[in-house]
């Protein structure tokens, strides 16, 4: 294809500069070039409207997650990440894809998450808000939301025996290239912890298999049931890619929150008052701070879409966090209505892709604000002491959140 065919915009994801006013800049992405490509990183597509990004995640006959044979292009990240552990099932598509998958679909349906990982958010929410009472300023990204997260997650999987598990996370972070402040330097990042990360596939390898001679009823145990057809090697893969998606884009999420509620007081009092409109509330604030940004994928043939032709090996990105503030699918975008009723938003993916814990990551959220509003209402923002991640094309975190529990 050439250069003239390609409307050619000019976009990074891995600049300081891709986090600073987003709003106003993906409204005039999606004006002037909903489908536009950048030579940044090798060159990208970007898919900016609700529509366009629907497709490319969604018709995995055109758009593929799935590496080349030699792991040297594709995946979701752009650019690739060739030296990181593969995410599974996420990073592969077709039968392999649903092999890995079907089994674990009851374990992470509604009910089964309330009833097996809803007591353990409970419990370790109210030991964090009791740990920090009192305390005249909190980090609450790193003393809470993070805590809370690495806490449910490693006890619903079942690592007990692990013991710094936040080193164990951040370690997981950087071997699989998704560090939030890595920016595009994801294969270096990923080779300098190579050999941490063998150490610590190994150990939940050992973890793995002594659930299957001993099953405690934790998530593993499940996994590793011979009604499954799983390998001790394919739980232990999903275990390390559960871990992962488990902690730090729900962590977000939930921060991205608690500064939305600072910022408008009466969507917060309305909450407290109405307890049951939480779950809709955290709803429409993860779609307004889509904390993945952007998924990428890969072309499997030429395809036609909006006004142009992506052409088989053409890497593009659904731009999730402009999707989901397309005027066209979400009127007065940037403002959280408990009563919209819109339809699905993209925060967690769609088809085949959509993400497995999403009922994880909403209890997690709602649990986290309903025990924000219980146990701190009168809570403040500190905005000089908070900071987002300089880079947020692949995490929309915080660095830090400081927080004034009692106003």
């Amino acid at each position: 294809m050439t250069t003239s065919s390609r409307p050619q915009i000019d976009f990074d994801h891995h600049s300081p500069e891709f986090g600073t006013d987003q709003a106003e800049r993906f409204a005039e992405l999606r004006g002037r070039c909903p489908m536009g490509f950048t030579e940044e990183h090798g060159g990208y597509w970007v898919a900016a409207t609700f529509e366009l990004a629907k497709r490319v995640m969604g018709e995995t006959e055109n758009f593929t997650v799935e590496l080349n044979e030699d792991r040297t292009e594709g995946g979701k990240l752009i650019p690739t990440a060739q030296h990181a552990p593969v995410i599974v099932p996420g990073i592969l598509d077709g039968e392999e894809h649903d092999r890995l998958r079907n089994p674990l679909r009851s374990i992470f349906a509604r009910k089964s998450i309330e009833e097996r990982a809803g007591p353990v958010a409970q419990r370790v929410a109210a030991e964090l808000a009791d740990e920090l009472a009192g305390r005249e300023e909190v980090d609450f990204a790193n003393e809470f939301s993070f805590r809370l997260t690495v806490g449910t997650i490693f006890e619903f999987v079942g690592l007990t025996e692990i013991e710094d598990r936040g080193k164990f996370i951040l370690m997981l972070e950087d071997a699989f290239a998704i560090d939030p402040e890595a920016g595009a330097d994801r294969t270096q990042l990923a080779s300098s912890t190579s050999s941490q990360y063998e150490e610590a596939e190994s150990r939940v390898r050992d973890i793995v298999r002594s659930r299957s001679e001993n099953p405690t009823g934790d998530l593993i145990s499940l996994m590793v049931a011979p009604d499954t057809g799983l390998s001790v090697d394919d739980v232990t893969a999903l275990t390390l890619s559960i871990l992962l998606g488990g902690v730090r884009t729900t962590a977000a999420s939930l921060d991205n929150i608690v500064v939305h509620l600072d910022q408008h007081r009466d969507l917060r009092e309305r909450l407290i008052e109405n307890p049951s409109e939480i779950p809709d509330a955290v709803y429409e604030m993860v779609r307004i701070y889509s904390v993945t940004p952007l998924v990428a994928r890969t072309a499997t043939r030429d395809v036609e879409i909006g006004d142009v032709t992506v052409h088989k090996g053409d890497r593009i990105a659904a731009l999730i966090a402009s999707a989901n503030l397309d005027e066209d699918k979400f009127p007065d975008a940037s403002t959280a209505d408990p009563d919209r009723r819109a339809g699905l938003n993209l925060a967690f993916g769609i088809g085949m892709h959509y993400c497995l814990g999403i009922w994880l990551a909403k209890m997690e959220l709602r649990v986290a604000v309903e025990t924000l509003l219980t146990r701190m209402p009168e809570y403040t923002v500190v905005a000089d002491k908070t900071e987002r991640y300089a880079k947020v094309g692949v995490n929309n975190g915080f660095a830090q959140l400081t927080v004034r529990p009692g106003g």
